[in-house]
């Protein structure tokens, strides 16, 4: 990590909604996240997403390495193993390239699966949450399961996009964005809350789009 900015702002965003909720969806409908043309490292264990995509730590890395020294844009998935310590080396990964002068989008997809306690989050990933900020890093995570993952994630993401939820999730994530229970359980696919840092929550509707392979 180089060129701390602490003016940056925190732009991380958590999505969470039940499987055919439309994850994926809210994430590519994001304005926020440029196409084409900036630094885009993406753990993507399902290919949801268009980028050059790898099944190995090593030929992300060569790759990785490789767009670094052409000095352009760049969009990387990684799409192998989806463990815990293969998504901890992951992140050391993505921790060596980040620069506060240089923004960098991270997406990691089904967040749940690669999350060892709900009460704080592995050593390197928290280290992307907690540091990755004033170096550039824009975090967007998904998972299915809001109650399967780390305090640490809820705390670095001021932005969540609530969809459709089962179980005990209904009633967290009502609190969560300070809705009612019924609130949530209303939703339909492609339907959320949107919960920003210190705005009202936002009911909005998404159309399906085809996310170009």
């Amino acid at each position: 990590m180089r060129n701390p900015d602490t003016s940056l702002p925190n732009l991380n965003t958590l999505y969470l909604a039940c499987s055919g909720g439309g994850k994926s969806q809210a994430l590519f409908q994001n304005k926020l996240i440029p196409r084409s043309k900036v630094r885009h490292v993406l753990w993507d264990p399902d290919e949801d997403h268009p980028a050059r995509r790898f099944y190995t730590l090593p030929s992300f890395k060569k790759a990785l390495v490789e767009e670094l020294k052409r000095g352009r844009g760049f969009r990387l998935a990684y799409s192998g193993d989806a463990d815990v310590k293969t998504f901890e080396i992951w992140c050391q990964m993505v921790i060596s390239i980040l620069d506060g002068a240089k923004p960098t989008y991270v997406t990691i997809e089904e967040l749940a699966t690669v999350t060892e306690t709900v009460s704080r989050a592995t050593k390197y990933f928290g280290i992307l949450l907690n540091r990755g900020r004033k170096y550039g890093a824009q975090i967007h995570l998904t998972t299915q399961r809001g109650t399967e993952i780390s305090k640490t994630a809820y705390n670095q993401c001021p932005t969540k996009w609530v969809g459709i939820q089962e179980g005990a999730d209904v009633d967290r994530m009502a609190k969560l964005c300070a809705l009612t229970p019924g609130q949530i359980k209303e939703l339909t696919p492609l339907e959320y809350w949107l919960k920003q840092s210190g705005k009202e929550p936002e009911r909005v509707q998404l159309e399906y789009k085809k996310i170009p392979r």
